[in-house]
């Protein structure tokens, strides 16, 4: 059977055809991800393929760091999250809290007072009347909206039942509820997972449109199928519904296509694209799962996935500087050689920069480009509607936009324009400097080497010293990174410590010593040298990795494995995945006094009541299976899938004599 992949980044998109019966790539292509533009970059990837094998393939399946990406830089559709039965008084003093799982300001929340039946004796409804009446006003300038209500499992989520057909009848916005999705005890990282379901909706239709686009195009009539969080596959109903379920998928994608290229059976997948670095562990051939929710960028989630831990750091990240040195941002730009080879006015506007080294604590280098039209939107400042209007026509450099809003370069309206992801900057990044270092031939190097020009004249390096420095910052970030991803392996217990923040001033001795180490050989140091290794091989995949992950192995102490098709890895491993679907049902017994009163459970907002707990598991068991079938057709399996439901029971003290609090059913369902 032949297969497509294709791999949408935040810098290039992927595309291989691929038999599933030899495991053979059969053929592979590259090309720019055209952000504004999502058909572009699809079609003429898939256009680099053979065709006469492309209208052959029998299914299309797709992975894309687009979510990952806008988690990362906290970009996304506006939305709201609407909060049943919270208390409006502990908010404010929870606002740290809140912060720490994501949530930026207290203004994204809309709160309804409740208290649900079955768990409080005073239980209430919130008022729906005023729901109404106010839900055009609540969410005037969201693009989506989330519902999540404290104690779901005490109703079964009846009030977001209740919630999301008031605003369906009001509203004509897609509404994510956090009991479709979650099944969390920590009602923070539901009301995390839930918010950026609701923000991802537009971002993966819009994906899931440019590639029909393309395939209609082209006569392709074939299913389509993404990649979720934990490698398996979603059908594009399901991931139209739930794109929260694609955060990660592209690093879960390159942990499947690294497995199948490195034909190792563990070890450390690093996977560098234009945004992030994803690290990702293969133990016995199986990807490593995480324990708990995914966690990524600002986001605490409940997102069940692969273990991946992701910083930011890619082929397109910021180089930047601050009082007198330059820095990686965290943050992706186009790199400036790329919006040179697309507009000619960038090249002749960085030489005219360069040629008054203006110093300035701005990046005055850098260009603005245009990636949405908002004309039409509402929402947005008139400042913020002018920024956007100057740069219909092509990109300018910061000062040009400047001089033309009559504004300080300092206080351009920009920051919410970048974080909505409706315009981009364009400036200096890695991928510059392996262009100028001649590690990346595909673009010219004269916009890169002006930029360089601008840049000095605010720092102390010269421009030929700067490409070996980022070099080494880059080197320096990925050592540092896989150093605490190793601690924190090694030392679970101790994970608290291992932290970013606590972990630092480690890893920059770890990191001094081994370069030192590596660099001068032959010089034996009198102190005790710091050590830090690990047995397993890096196994490196993504457009960049080549250049610079076999000199982080050197410093770890390890090997370095750069596979023929690492470029396509992520394409590979979303042809390569398969479909797995799972559910649960918990029964919970029921206590009045010291005696048990019944077993219980819920199913669409109802409650069942059993005296004995076989019934209650029996009837579980049926209503599971009736619902991991309706999963299983909306994530593609099909009508008969292969279905396997497991039995748990949580007693008090954990032994069998225990006293008895709950019956976990767990189902899965993979396609035959």
């Amino acid at each position: 059977m032949l297969g497509i992949g294709i791999d949408t980044g935040g810098t290039c998109t992927d595309a291989i055809v691929y038999d599933l019966d030899t495991k053979e790539i059969l053929g592979a292509g590259k090309a720019l991800t055209t952000k504004s533009h999502l058909e572009t970059g699809i079609a003429n990837a898939l256009d680099r393929l053979p065709q006469d094998l492309v209208q052959k393939a029998e299914f299309l399946a797709l992975s894309t760091t687009l979510a990952t990406n806008a988690c990362v830089e906290n970009r996304g559709a506006r939305a709201r999250l609407l909060m049943i039965g919270f208390d409006t008084n502990m908010m404010e003093h929870l606002k740290e809290i809140y912060a720490s799982y994501g949530f930026d300001d207290l203004t994204q929340f809309i709160i309804l007072d409740a208290k649900v039946e079955n768990l409080f004796p005073d239980a209430f409804d919130p008022d729906w009347d005023d729901l109404r009446q106010k839900a055009p006003q609540y969410f005037a300038d969201c693009d989506s909206i989330g519902i999540v209500q404290k104690h779901p499992r005490a109703n079964g989520g009846r009030f977001e039942l209740t919630a999301r057909q008031i605003l369906q009848d009001t509203l004509t916005l897609p509404i994510t509820i956090a009991y479709d999705i979650s099944n969390e005890v920590d009602i923070l990282k539901t009301c995390a997972g839930t918010m950026l379901n609701a923000r991802l909706i537009p971002l993966i239709s819009e994906f899931m449109g440019a590639v029909h686009h393309v395939m209609e195009s082209r006569h392709l009539h074939i299913p389509l199928s993404i990649v979720r969080s934990d490698g398996t596959l979603m059908s594009e109903e399901m991931a139209k519904t739930y794109p929260v379920e694609t955060l990660l998928c592209g690093p879960a994608a390159s942990v499947v296509g690294g497995s199948e290229l490195s034909h190792t059976d563990s070890g450390i997948i690093v996977d560098m694209g234009g945004t992030t670095t994803d690290i990702a562990l293969i133990h016995k051939k199986e990807p490593v799962l995480a324990n708990g929710g995914i966690h990524i960028g600002q986001w605490k989630t409940m997102v069940q996935g692969l273990y991946v831990d992701t910083f930011g750091l890619g082929g397109d990240t910021a180089v930047r500087f601050k009082n007198n040195q330059l820095f990686l941002d965290t943050v992706r730009v186009i790199p400036i050689s790329v919006l040179a080879s697309q507009y000619d006015d960038v090249l002749p506007a960085l030489q005219e920069l360069a040629s008054r080294r203006r110093l300035h604590s701005r990046w005055i280098h850098e260009f603005y480009v245009l990636q949405k039209d908002i004309s039409d939107k509402t929402g947005y400042t008139e400042d913020e509607q002018r920024l956007c209007a100057f740069l219909k026509e092509k990109p300018l450099i910061t000062l040009d936009l400047a001089e033309k809003m009559g504004r300080d370069p300092h206080f351009l309206p920009d920051s919410r324009l970048e974080r909505d992801g409706i315009l981009m900057k364009s400036g200096l990044t890695p991928t510059d400097m392996m262009v100028l270092k001649g590690d990346f031939r595909q673009y010219d190097s004269s916009a890169a080497s002006a930029a360089l020009q601008c840049l000095c004249a605010n720092i102390r390096e010269t421009p030929e010293q700067i490409p070996d420095l980022v070099y080494e910052l880059v080197i320096r970030r990925m050592y540092e990174n896989l150093g605490r991803i190793i601690l924190q392996q090694q030392y679970p217990k101790q994970k608290f410590f291992f932290q970013k923040d606590a972990l630092a001033p480690m890893l920059g001795c770890f990191y001094e010593q081994a370069k030192e180490s590596v660099d001068h050989p032959d010089i034996v140091l009198d102190n005790a040298q710091l050590t830090l290794s690990t047995p397993l091989p890096l196994i490196g995949v993504g457009a960049p990795i080549h250049v610079f992950l076999p000199r982080v192995a050197v410093l770890l102490h390890t090997t370095a494995i750069v596979p023929e098709y690492a470029g396509v890895a992520n394409a590979l491993g979303a042809a390569a995945s398969r479909k797995v679907t799972h559910c649960d049902l918990t029964v919970k017994a029921e206590y009045e006094g010291g005696s048990c009163t019944g077993y219980t459970f819920f199913d669409n907002g109802e409650k069942y009541i059993f005296e004995e707990p076989k019934e209650a598991v029996a009837s579980g068991k049926e209503v599971l299976t009736r619902t991991i079938k309706k999963r299983a057709r909306l994530q593609g399996l099909g009508d008969a899938p292969h279905i396997e439901i497991t039995m748990e029971e949580n007693r008090i003290g954990h032994t069998k004599d225990g006293l008895l609090t709950e019956i976990f059913l767990h189902a899965t369902a993979i396609e035959l």
